[in-house]
């Protein structure tokens, strides 16, 4: 009898245990991969895909820190980068931006890559609709966390809706 309860105990546990890991990996708010979601086997694959996507050029002097995507009924591409002023310049020029970069004092939007975006001294922020060769729309949002005099990082979502 005691063997027959310790061998239910321990299927009672294991169930337990395997009912609260279920949905474990799943999407969450602090950036991590969601259902649907391919992260390329580098940053930098999936930057390039971006790029064409939303027509955005990326400056010779930024890092990739980390790109990700996510497709389902929208697509959604996240891109963080490192680089100086100059760079946010070239990379807003050489993607015809049409909107300037604005002062914000907070963002909905959170780093995949870099430090926190609430723990920012200056925030800018510029969102503008771009159409691809398709003439399809893709929305692209632009964060810049202004961190010292020389170091900016760069925070870009491009999306269709």
């Amino acid at each position: 009898m005691r063997t027959g309860l310790a061998c239910l105990s321990i299927v009672s546990l294991a169930v337990a245990v395997s009912g609260m890991m279920t949905g474990c990996g799943s999407a969450s708010s602090d950036g991590e991969p969601r259902p649907g979601s391919a992260q390329p086997e580098n940053a930098a694959d999936i930057a390039g895909e971006a790029s064409e996507f939303g027509g955005i050029l990326i400056p010779d002097n930024a890092t990739v820190l980390d790109a990700r995507t996510e497709h389902g009924g929208d697509t959604l591409y996240r891109i963080a980068l490192s680089t100086d002023p100059e760079g946010v310049n070239r990379l807003l020029q050489a993607s015809n931006f049409a909107t300037p970069l604005v002062k914000a004092f907070q963002v909905s939007e959170t780093a995949i890559a870099g430090p926190p975006l609430d723990t920012s001294p200056s925030l800018l922020r510029a969102e503008d609709e771009y159409r691809d060769a398709d003439g399809k729309s893709v929305i692209r949002i632009v964060i810049v966390d202004e961190r010292d005099q020389a170091t900016r990082y760069v925070h870009i979502q491009l999306f269709t809706t």
